[in-house]
């Protein structure tokens, strides 16, 4: 009993039970006795076991021992620390903040400095820790008990302290001020506002000084207070900024009146205690401080959205190692970092190296500006299901894009082999829109082909980005322009009933489709070349694609995207309309209607309006049905223009064969 057992990764052992008072059988595992455990962890570890026999008698001075001497020994073998004695700690901190009567000025002081120097442990440390669950244990701890703590501090009614101020550490600076209440230390800060005493709402942290600014902790930052008027445009443009925030003048009256009377600010200086329960290469990468925003007495949703704002810390950086990736502000909610309830206003990476990132939260936690891409439809946080349905999608794509491939080489081949065929108006535009298939689902094959096997990264290859982008959006602009025009000859052929005989039509068509994709694609590359953005392959981060972003995704493919198919849907229902209105219909009419929609369906695009659907998140049955009906349009060609044309039909029966087929005259 109190033995230190440890496994091989320095975490505590443990073991499941399986009821009936059994436990489970340890293996291969060899405990650490105290005289073998280095001298920290055995302190550490007799230190929780005292604890836990003390726990009934506990006074304010004996917490306030306990916690000063776990940051004394943690502080004497900094580069020592293993995961067990973070484990521990995390039990020793759990008992004291939960065993106690009051909190007190001595003690908070002392658990902001011990979490200091758990916010500087080696990161693997932490990782290994984090296993048990113990950096969100550590994280929870410290947020309640900070959070409670504040009625302790200040009396409402006289807006004076309710008792000396009481430092047992050197770690940690402490400030006392009407209305106002600071515990800070290098990588962590706590501030208590009291608005209704000093009409402040808010806080900004700097790294610099300047006047009004108030110097914190021997010269590692400064901070200025704000009021609810502040200029978020003014602030976001002061020089220095680190991070801020401030509630309005409605939305604190709206609090108050809900019982709020004070207001907790907290900074993270790292995310040491935000380490997400996924694999290293799925995580979200923290760019900023992490700021903690409570407001006790209070639920969780806001009346109206708190404005919050962010430095890029590693900006530089990140732009020069992936210059396109997008930022925006996330919360934790002990998982992971999420997003529902967050907006970012400004998330492009083009701002400049000191660029701020303006946010807004319609609840409270802590919140953090992270980096990832913009393209890939799924959260940061993609589970394990979700990165399934992506794969899976990617395969039926990749089989879509094949099968495609194959119909429209058929098609080449027919007109290659009958002169006859290949001279008709009908089947020169058909060329033309199998070429303009055959380059879009040859590219997506490669892009495929680059991410399983080759893996070119592109996030750091710039050029090699721009001009990859730029030829996909131009192929998918060009697919669409030509569907828009046999879209139009369509209307031509089944509404009004105007055949279009000139020579020159098919040259005219094809001089329109093949430049006017060129007019959106080198404004954008001339306008805002920086929007081709790539996108990462998620299991090892490379980026094997790039494609428009942003504002860029949005004017130069979505909304001409977006027009075609609105147009041409009009157009197909005014084609059915038509022709279901012949008289004297028949079984084989009403088959050849069928078959007439179906290939109109495919042929004016309209498939994509799946693809729409799935940008916009309605549900992944829309990716599937993007995935299978929109990448085998080539092979539905071949299905109807060359299995079931007679024509062509008989072009490779007298091939194979040496006759061709009779046509029934019935």
């Amino acid at each position: 009993m109190g033995h230190l057992c440890v496994d091989q990764n320095g975490l505590p052992v443990m073991r499941r039970c399986l009821g009936h008072n059994k436990w489970e059988e340890l293996v291969n595992i060899t405990c650490q006795f105290e005289m073998e455990a280095n001298e920290l962890s055995q302190r550490l570890n007799k230190l929780k076991l005292e604890l836990n026999e003390e726990l009934p008698a506990l006074d304010e001075t004996y917490r306030n021992n306990v916690v000063y001497n776990t940051s004394q020994l943690l502080g004497n073998a900094k580069h020592k620390i293993q995961p067990v004695d973070v484990v521990n700690v995390n039990k020793i901190i759990d008992a004291v903040t939960k065993e106690k009567t009051k909190q007190n000025d001595a003690e908070s002081s002392a658990i902001i400095g011990l979490y200091d120097l758990l916010m500087d442990t080696d990161s693997t440390v932490l990782e290994l820790s984090a296993r048990l669950n113990t950096t969100n244990n550590l994280l929870y701890n410290f947020e309640g008990y900070m959070d409670k703590l504040g009625p302790h501090l200040h009396d409402l009614k006289s807006c004076k302290p309710q008792n000396a101020l009481v430092n047992i550490t050197n770690l940690v600076d402490m400030r006392v001020a009407k209305g106002l209440q600071i515990l800070v230390s290098q990588k962590l800060s706590v501030f208590y506002i009291f608005p209704d005493c000093n009409q402040y709402t808010g806080i900004a942290i700097y790294d610099r000084a300047a006047p009004n600014r108030l110097n914190c902790f021997h010269h590692y930052y400064w901070y200025r207070l704000l009021y609810a008027n502040e200029s978020v445009d003014n602030l976001k443009a002061e020089p220095g900024l680190q991070t801020a925030t401030f509630l309005s003048h409605e939305l604190w009256q709206s609090l108050k009146s809900a019982g709020a009377t004070y207001l907790i600010f907290k900074i993270y200086a790292n995310n040491a205690f935000f380490i997400e329960k996924l694999p290293p290469e799925k995580r979200s990468s923290l760019q900023s401080h992490v700021l903690s925003i409570s407001i006790p007495q209070v639920m969780k949703d806001l009346p109206r959205q708190l404005v919050f704002l962010l430095r890029n810390l590693k900006q530089a950086q990140v732009l020069k190692e992936s210059p396109q990736l997008n930022y925006y502000c996330g919360y934790w909610d002990y998982v992971g970092w999420q997003t529902n309830g967050v907006t970012t206003r400004q998330n492009n990476a083009s701002q400049d190296e000191d660029a701020i990132v303006v946010c807004h939260t319609n609840h409270l936690t802590q919140f953090g500006l992270l980096v990832g891409s913009s393209f890939k439809q799924l959260p940061v946080q993609a589970d394990a299901m979700q990165l399934h349905h992506e794969c899976i999608l990617d395969m039926v794509t990749a089989v879509g894009c094949g099968l495609s491939l194959f119909g429209l080489m058929a098609i080449w081949l027919t007109a290659m082999l009958s002169d006859r065929w290949r001279s008709q108006h009908a089947t020169k535009l058909l060329l033309n829109l199998s070429l303009a298939m055959t380059l879009l689902f040859g590219m997506l094959l490669l892009v495929y082909i680059n991410e399983w096997v080759l893996r070119f990264a592109f996030n750091v290859h710039r050029v090699a980005c721009i001009a990859l982008g730029a030829t996909l959006q131009y192929l998918v602009l060009l697919l669409f322009t030509w569907m828009l025009l046999i879209g139009y000859l369509q209307y031509r052929r089944h509404v009004t009933v105007l055949m279009v005989r000139s020579e020159h039509v098919v040259l005219r068509m094809a001089t329109i489709a093949w430049l006017v994709p060129l007019l959106p694609t080198l404004l954008l590359l001339f306008l805002d070349h920086k929007s081709y953005a790539p996108i990462p392959y998620r299991p090892r981060d490379i980026a094997t694609v790039c494609y428009p972003s942003g504002t860029g995704l949005i004017y130069s493919i979505l909304l001409p995207i977006g027009s075609v198919l609105i147009i041409n849907s009009c157009v197909l229902c005014r084609i059915i309309h038509s022709v279901s209105r012949l008289r004297h219909r028949n079984r084989q009419l009403v088959w050849q209607q069928l078959n007439l929609f179906m290939l109109l369906f495919s042929q004016l695009g309209l498939t994509w309006i799946f693809g729409i659907c799935s940008y916009f998140r309605l549900g992944l049955v829309f990716n599937y049905l993007f995935c299978i009906m929109g990448t085998v349009q080539g092979f539905i060609l071949f299905v109807y223009f060359i299995l079931l044309e007679t024509k062509a039909r008989n072009v490779w029966l007298k091939l194979l064969t040496g006759r061709r087929q009779v046509q029934s005259t019935t």
